[in-house]
């Protein structure tokens, strides 16, 4: 884990040091999506991590962490050559803080008397990256790219569920923590959801729709398994249907950044 560890370090932190101060900086879609996409990476390696950890090798979560951290390698190469401020916003600073804590976690094999504090870093660091996003959003004059922005967190709210789902699978992590923690996600990716399926068909397509339809059909599922409390988990299950609500979501956000951009 410890070369998985520094190459994570590496992509990630490249990612977020070219994001500086809003008013050196034109943000655009492409900004956006890849904010986003580093702080939906890190609830992924949460789900790999607990993967790893309960010795779950079928669907080869080691195959996609290293997945994860060739993606991130191929962003951060994207953004080395933007043209960046010389001050560091304040949450690009606490999500830096944020990482090295992360990082020490990663550097040791996956046990599950660390995966409740992993856990936590990894919410922290996705509320700064969130918070990041957000600022870019608004620094712009087309509101589409607050629309992008919802189709992350709906993704961002899959994958930290897979992540927490694997976890309770695991029994990292508490009922008394575990249940409030699906209900606040759960309300969080609903309400995400209805904003983009009453919005103005100029923002979001009808087809962007009909696809975001088919991922809620997905989604039903994980309403069900993670509001159980039944005590039978298939951890194998939730973590394929990540990946594939990950991989769609990918898709559409990319045809998403040609229409906003135009």
């Amino acid at each position: 884990m410890a070369k998985k560890s520094r190459l994570l370090k590496a992509a990630t932190l490249s990612m977020v040091l070219p994001m500086f101060l809003m008013s050196e900086v034109h943000a655009n879609v492409k900004d956006i999506h890849e904010i986003n996409d580093v702080c939906t990476s890190s609830e992924r390696i949460m789900k790999d991590y607990a993967l790893i950890g309960m010795k779950i090798t079928y669907h080869n979560p080691q195959k996609n962490l290293d997945e994860t951290v060739k993606h991130l390698e191929s962003e951060m190469a994207d953004l080395e050559n933007e043209k960046t401020g010389k001050k560091l916003h304040e949450e690009e600073e606490a999500l830096i803080a944020e990482w090295h804590k992360i990082e020490e976690n990663l550097t040791h094999a996956p046990v599950k008397e660390s995966a409740l504090e992993l856990h936590h870093h990894v919410d922290t660091f996705a509320k700064h990256c969130e918070t990041l996003a957000n600022d870019l959003a608004n620094s712009m004059s087309n509101h589409a790219e607050h629309y992008v922005l919802l189709i992350e967190r709906l993704n961002l709210n899959v994958q930290d569920l897979a992540g927490i789902y694997t976890m309770k699978a695991w029994d990292a992590i508490g009922d008394d923590e575990y249940y409030p923690d699906v209900k606040e996600i759960l309300a969080d990716y609903n309400k995400d959801y209805d904003e983009l399926m009453v919005a103005n068909e100029k923002m979001v397509s009808t087809k962007v729709k009909d696809r975001l339809k088919i991922l809620k059909k997905h989604f039903m599922m994980f309403e069900m398994m993670t509001a159980s409390h039944s005590g039978r988990y298939v951890p194998l299950l939730i973590a394929k249907k990540a990946d594939k609500i990950n991989d769609e979501t990918e898709s559409i956000l990319s045809e998403e950044e040609n229409e906003v951009e135009k």
